[in-house]
C-alpha cells in the first residue's frame, strides 16, 4: 500500500510504499537520507519526530474515477408511474375515437368529428396504440432505472399518444422527472450514465 509522509528531519513530503499487512515501516528521505518509523496507518496528527511519523493513504492511478454517490430519489418510479398512466389513457382514447361513430360519450362525439372530419381513422387509431405501448416500455425502463434513452425516447412519444390532452401534461411531466434523475440510470452493460 502507498502512503504519503513527511520527514521528520527536512521536511521533504514523499510517497512511501509499504507492505500491505505492516503497521509500521522503516522509510528512509530520498532528500537528506534520514532514517525514520512511519505508521502504516492514516493518521490526522503527526507524531513527534523521535517516535514516529505519520501517514496519509495516498492512492494509486485509478483508471475512472466516479462521483460520490448520490442517494436514489423517486423521480424515476413517479415517471413510471405517470407513462403508465399514459399508456392506459392512450389506449382508452384509442379506443374512444374508435367508439366516438356509435356512441357519444360524454358529449365527446362532436370533438372527435371535427378532430377527425368524418374521416376512417384506423391509422390514427393504429398511432395512438404504438406511441402508447412506447409510453408502457418507457414506464418499465425508468422504473429499472435503465436505458436512459429509451425512457426519454418513450416519454416523448408518450405524448403523441394524447390521452384526452391529460396524458400529454403528464408525458411532458415525466419527461421532466426523467431528465432530472439522468445519473440513476445504468445503460445496460455500459454501466451509469453521466
Amino acid at each position: 500500500m502507498k502512503g504519503r509522509t513527511k520527514c521528520p528531519k527536512c521536511g521533504y513530503g514523499f510517497v512511501v510504499d509499504a507492505p500491505d499487512d505492516s503497521e509500521k515501516y522503516e522509510a528512509t528521505c530520498p532528500e537528506c537520507r534520514h532514517v525514520f518509523m512511519v505508521r502504516c496507518t492514516p493518521s490526522s496528527s503527526n507524531a513527534s519526530a523521535d517516535v514516529e511519523c505519520g501517514w496519509e493513504e495516498h492512492g494509486e492511478p485509478r483508471k475512472t474515477v466516479l462521483s460520490s454517490l448520490r442517494p436514489k430519489t423517486n423521480k424515476p418510479i413517479i415517471a413510471s408511474v405517470l407513462l403508465t398512466i399514459v399508456f392506459f389513457l392512450g389506449v382508452f382514447t384509442a379506443v374512444s375515437i374508435k367508439m366516438a361513430s356509435q356512441v357519444t360519450f360524454l358529449g365527446l362525439n362532436f370533438l372527435f368529428n371535427i378532430l377527425l372530419v368524418n374521416t376512417e381513422n384506423l391509422v390514427l387509431i393504429t398511432l395512438i396504440v404504438v406511441f402508447s405501448g412506447f409510453a408502457l416500455a418507457a414506464a418499465a425502463a425508468a422504473f429499472k432505472r435503465q436505458y436512459f434513452g429509451l425512457s426519454v425516447a418513450g416519454a416523448v412519444l408518450g405524448i403523441f399518444s394524447f390521452g384526452f390532452i391529460i396524458g400529454i401534461a403528464l408525458s411532458i411531466c415525466a419527461l421532466a422527472l426523467i431528465m432530472l434523475s439522468r445519473d440513476e440510470f445504468e445503460n445496460g452493460t455500459k454501466g451509469k450514465v453521466f
